[in-house]
Formats: structure tokens, sequence, C-alpha cells
């Protein structure tokens, strides 16, 4: 996620993105906006736990949350653990608080109807970074999932930029990204990308190159969260740029552009070479 000051955004590969419930445009047909019940529905900690499939290769769910249409009520605050309840906490402003709630609920409730376990039930951990060590990628513990060796545990990302939350869910390693389209100058940004993507947006007049930038940075970003880097140590260690394919190859992991509600671009990435679909989620 890009920070401050500049608000983070993107270009989509139409900027005619799809609403809520309909079809989405260009090279994501097959992904409309969805969602899954928020807590006027959903009854955590019941004991049957609907359960959705573990992606095969070559496909990954995304799932994208409005913040201002869900409401988060006690039991869903109850799902989350001491540290994601310490965390929300501490923001300042409620409407931040909000939408680290949303973020976090929505992420156990997804991750629950793939683990077949209660949202409050789920081990979150993060395996150690492959550059330095540090902690790293996110990760669903095996210990939390029943039935043992029912299926393999599902791997996840999680992003979220201005109202919108989106939860990746495939079977290998996976890294998504979403922004906000841009508001101001971003050219600055260019410098943190690869040196062939950064001379290549230079090119551009003003708005296709604050469109190309931003989508070279959701494309790096959701490369190194499937890795397990992470953002800390730089995008510009290989081109991403839009003049490439749609299922780009790239550190060993296929990169596509997603469809995204307007005002946002997206980007996914899967460990692993091939054509990469992303698909509805059923819950």
């Amino acid at each position: 996620m890009i920070g401050p000051p500049v608000p983070p955004g993107g270009t989509a590969p139409s900027r005619n993105t799809a609403p809520p419930g309909s079809p989405a445009p260009s090279r994501d047909t097959e992904f409309p906006w969805h969602d899954i019940p928020s807590d006027s529905t959903v009854s955590p900690g019941k004991a049957e736990v609907s359960r959705n499939t573990v992606p095969p290769d070559g496909i990954v769910d995304v799932w994208w949350f409005d913040t201002r249409t869900v409401t988060v009520g006690s039991s869903g605050l109850d799902e989350l653990d001491r540290g994601e309840r310490s965390r929300a906490k501490a923001f300042v402003f409620p409407a931040d608080r909000h939408r680290y709630q949303v973020a976090h609920v929505m992420l156990r409730r997804v991750l629950a109807s793939y683990a077949g376990t209660a949202p409050g039930q789920l081990l979150l951990g993060r395996e150690p970074c492959p550059h330095c060590g540090a902690a790293g990628k996110p990760v669903l513990l095996p210990e939390c999932c029943p039935p043992p060796g029912a299926g393999p545990v599902p791997s996840f990302s999680l992003t979220h930029s201005g109202d919108m939350v989106v939860i990746a869910v495939a079977g290998r390693q996976v890294g998504v990204d979403a922004e906000r389209d841009a508001i101001g100058c971003v050219c600055s940004l260019a410098q943190a990308l690869h040196p062939g993507d950064a001379a290549w947006v230079a090119g551009l007049d003003e708005q296709d190159r604050h469109e190309a930038i931003i989508t070279c940075w959701v494309r790096a970003e959701a490369v190194l969260k499937c890795t397990g880097q992470g953002v800390g140590h730089g995008l510009g260690g290989f081109p991403v740029g839009p003049r490439h394919a749609a299922d780009l190859s790239v550190s060993g992991c296929t990169v596509r552009q997603l469809a995204a509600p307007p005002g946002y671009q997206a980007a996914v990435a899967v460990a692993g070479t091939g054509q990469l679909t992303p698909r509805r989620a059923v819950g």
C-alpha cells in the first residue's frame, strides 16, 4: 500500500470499471463484485461452518468489501484475537478503526469458510521474510484447520485502500494489492519502480503516466506480498509495466491485473507460472 503524503491510486484496464453486481470489464470478465454475509446474517461460533474448497492451481478467489456497507457488531469483534483488538483500539479516528475492524473480521470469516472452523478459532502467524528473516507474510496456521489431512491450508493475502478491502485466497502462495486512483501528481513514485518501467512511464503524457505508475505499483506489491518480502525491500527488482501481457511471469509468480470498482486499481500474484484465473468466491 502506498503511504502518504500522496493518496494512492491506479489504472484499471479500463477507466469504466463495473459497478457492484455487474460483470467486470476487459481482461477479467469472470470477476464480478461479490460479498459474504455481515453480522446481520452470520452467526459465528455455530457448530456447523460452511466450507469452501481451496482453489486449484491456476485459480484464485478474490473477495471485495466496501467498508461503508459493512456493519461490524459485537459478535464480529469477539472473533478477533487480542492483538487485533489491541491494534483496532490504537486508531485515533473512528473511520480508520472501522476499516481495520471490517478488514480483519471479514478476513477471518472468509478464511473460516475454507478452513471449516469458526472465525474466532483461526490461528494466524507470520512466515519469516525470505530476504531478511524478519516477520513476513501472514499465514493461517494448519493446527487450527480440522480435520487434519482433509485438504490444503489456504494461502491468503489482505489489502485495503480507501474504503475497499480485498482478500485473495489460493492453494499456493498469493499476494494482492489495491490502491485508489491517484489524486495529484504521483510522478515521484516512478523512482521506486524498476528502471525499465520508470523509463517507459516517463515517455507518457501526464495523466497516462500517473495511471501507469500505480499500475506498476500494484503489480509489484502483489508480487512482493506473494513471495513474502513486502515493499520494505523495494519494488524495483523486476519489471511489471502495463505494456506486458495480462498474465505476467516475474520473480517466480504469475501476475494478473484485476478489474476493480470505480476509483480503484488492483492486481493479484500467485506463486508459479501459467495462466491465472480470478474467480468469484462462493460462500
